[in-house]
């Protein structure tokens, strides 16, 4: 048989220019040679034809004579025949039955062992021995690989023949594939054939290293495979560069070495290109998400585009109306709605959402402004202050301010305060620079103080269309300065117009807060004036009256327990007598004109003190005369007179004022029963 040759030049390098990889020459020898080494036996060499013949039958003689060389002639005795009452004995034999096909290999012709078989009296299809009771099938061979020992890496040394014999002596059942396995022809000399190869497609490499790339469960193995006993993973089994049966033998390992080279090559390029093919599927996947997008984009431009041509159409129609209503002078009699409406409402329902992206309120402003201006020149504040309100409310969402966004506001101790630098829209420029121009001077110069109701109108009508920045200021810097120099210059003598009548109509728009430091001047200045006041003097009541209610309670009660509480007390001490022949009611009637406002207790404490010690002191003199003077009928009456006095002012429920009464009928019932003599 040939040999393996290595031609390598001496001193050169064996590694390619190309790939770096050996070169060798091999033979069909050697590659013959190779497959003899992994199947167990060696192919004769047949040199002439002469000698097939005589190998053939020194194969079939070896196979042949591994029965045996010494056998008796099978005797032929009869089956004993078997009681009938006794049970037919069973055999034991074990030995499987022969296979169909046993013995045809020398159906034609017979070999040496066979007919020596025959001569000795066995037939086919008997087991071996005088009784038949040995083997049927030929002794199968496993033939064990060149170069293993005993128990190599596992190998199981037994044939399939002898495992289903083992069964059948433990009395194991056997598998359906076990029973209908077909026995190999062992007595036949079967010709080994190469293997034939079987390529896996690039597919199935791909799904191999997706699988691969998948986490494996940790899973405990043990390797005896080497000197040592070591714990490896599955995937260390599966990667593993542990020596199989093929890599232990001594055989071309350049060849092998080489062939490892181009298939670790070769599955480092399908690597390779699985991942390129994965990172492809992502930048697919996102150019896709990016053409949508492109698309979506350009649909959106495509829509803009169609508005703005329609949006300039529209313009171009709000600009020639305008210039024809400022040529004609239709305008003075015409209003904005009446002009423009019929634009105004397509811009209002088909450009809502546009109308602060695409700034349309500059375009309704730069067509309103001209009017408005022109407009104001002859308006009278003071006459109509109600003038265009009614087409500033209805097309409100035309003109959007920065009072519309609430996220551009915060809420302070100072109150509410943008929270970066704001730029006035085109709407609150043209409200500031034309309509409060108008709203300025009229304030300024024509409004009276003591008039407030046409101003008030206005800022009460105008509050929900103006900008806020704008409402503050008219009230900031032209309302509360003129009204503050007011209350400064009253005079709560002289003045003929109470000043509630002309401050008590701004509470609705100026609010009582704002109001709060002109209240305290205001009470400073009564209290001045009520050091010299009299409560005979009725005018001080109706000034302070109105503001029982718009002054807080606390407010309230001090001033009057410091400025009218005092004079009513000195009034009833020193000028209200109790004289049944000829009462006096004025200075009582004075008192009792303040009720409303003072409170139920210090009412009834002012009452109690000076009024009650007085009536009770004169009914015990008129009750202690002696009984042929007092005429209790009288008493009776005067009794019932006071209290129908007191409660046309309501004061039945005051609890001193009843307290009063009671101690009188006291007085009374114990005169009845003579208890003042006692």
């Amino acid at each position: 048989m040939g040999r393996r040759k290595h031609y390598m030049d001496d001193g050169d390098d064996s590694s390619d220019e190309e790939g770096g990889r050996i070169s060798f020459d091999i033979t069909e020898n050697d590659l013959m040679e190779e497959m003899e080494g992994f199947t167990g036996f060696r192919r004769k060499r047949r040199h002439t034809d002469d000698s097939d013949e005589e190998e053939e039958e020194e194969d079939n003689v070896r196979i042949n004579l591994g029965f045996g060389t010494s056998f008796q002639p099978a005797k032929q005795t009869s089956q004993p025949q078997t009681p009938k009452n006794d049970k037919p004995i069973k055999s034991r034999s074990v030995t499987p039955a022969p296979d169909p096909g046993f013995a045809e290999f020398n159906k034609h012709s017979k070999g040496v062992a066979l007919k020596m078989l025959e001569k000795m009296g066995w037939k086919m299809g008997q087991g071996l021995g005088a009784s038949g009771e040995g083997i049927v099938n030929p002794i199968e061979v496993k033939q064990r690989p060149k170069g293993m020992g005993l128990q190599f890496r596992g190998f199981d040394e037994r044939t399939d023949q002898t495992k289903v014999e083992a069964k059948l002596k433990k009395g194991e059942p056997l598998s359906d594939e076990e029973e209908l396995k077909p026995k190999r022809e062992a007595w036949k000399s079967q010709k080994k054939r190469k293997p034939k190869a079987v390529y896996k497609t690039a597919a199935e490499v791909v799904a191999e290293i997706q699988q691969q790339q998948q986490p494996l469960t940790s899973q405990k193995v043990l390797d005896m495979t080497g000197p040592g006993i070591r714990e490896i993973s599955l995937a260390d089994i599966k990667r593993s560069d542990s020596p199989t049966l093929m890599e232990t033998t001594t055989r071309l390992p350049e060849l092998r070495h080489n062939l490892r080279l181009i298939v670790d090559l070769a599955r480092s390029d399908l690597e390779n290109l699985s991942r390129e093919k994965q990172t492809t599927s992502f930048k697919m996947t996102a150019l896709k998400d990016e053409l949508d997008a492109i698309g979506k984009s350009m649909d959106s431009d495509r829509e803009r585009f169609r508005k703005l041509e329609k949006i300039k159409e529209i313009a171009s129609d709000l600009e020639r109306i305008s210039k024809d209503a400022l040529a004609t002078g239709a305008y003075e009699a015409a209003s904005i709605t009446a002009l423009f409406g019929e634009k105004f409402d397509i811009l209002e329902k088909e450009f809502s959402l546009e109308i602060k992206e695409m700034n349309l309120d500059a375009l309704v402003v730069s067509v309103w402004a001209p009017i408005l201006k022109y407009r104001t020149v002859h308006w009278n504040v003071l006459d109509d202050p109600s003038w265009g309100i009614n087409d500033f409310k209805r097309w409100k969402r035309l003109l959007p301010s920065n009072d519309d966004d609430e996220s551009e506001w915060s809420w302070t101790r100072n109150g509410r305060v943008p929270k970066q630098k704001l730029v006035c829209t085109p709407f609150e420029t043209m409200m500031n620079t034309v309509w409060l121009s108008k709203v300025r001077s009229t304030i300024n110069n024509q409004w009276d103080i003591h008039d407030p109701e046409p101003l008030v109108q206005l800022m009460s009508e105008w509050e929900p269309v103006l900008p806020r920045f704008i409402f503050e200021n008219i009230i900031q810097q032209l309302i509360l300065p003129k009204i503050v120099q007011a209350v400064q210059d009253w005079n709560p003598r002289t003045d003929e117009v109470m000043i509630h009548t002309w401050i008590h109509p701004w509470l609705p728009i100026l609010k009582a807060w704002r109001l709060a430091d002109l209240f305290t001047t205001i009470r400073q200045k009564m209290t001045i004036v009520l050091r010299q006041w009299h409560p005979s003097d009725e005018s001080a009541l109706h000034i302070i009256l109105p503001w029982k209610d718009i002054w807080t309670s606390e407010q309230t009660e001090q001033f009057v327990l410091r400025s009218i509480l005092p004079k009513l007390t000195n009034t009833l001490r020193d000028e209200f007598e109790v004289n049944p022949r000829n009462q006096e009611l004025d200075s009582l009637i004075w008192c009792l004109a303040w009720k409303d406002m003072l409170s139920q207790s210090v009412l009834g404490q002012l009452l109690e003190n000076e009024f009650f010690n007085k009536w009770l002191h004169v009914l015990f003199q008129w009750l202690s005369l002696d009984i042929t003077q007092v005429n209790y009928d009288e008493i009776r009456t005067w009794y019932l007179w006071w209290r129908q006095f007191f409660d046309s002012y309501g004061l039945n429920t005051n609890r001193h004022v009843m307290k009063g009464f009671k101690d009188g009928l006291d007085l009374m019932n114990r005169a009845l029963n003579d208890e003042f003599g006692t």
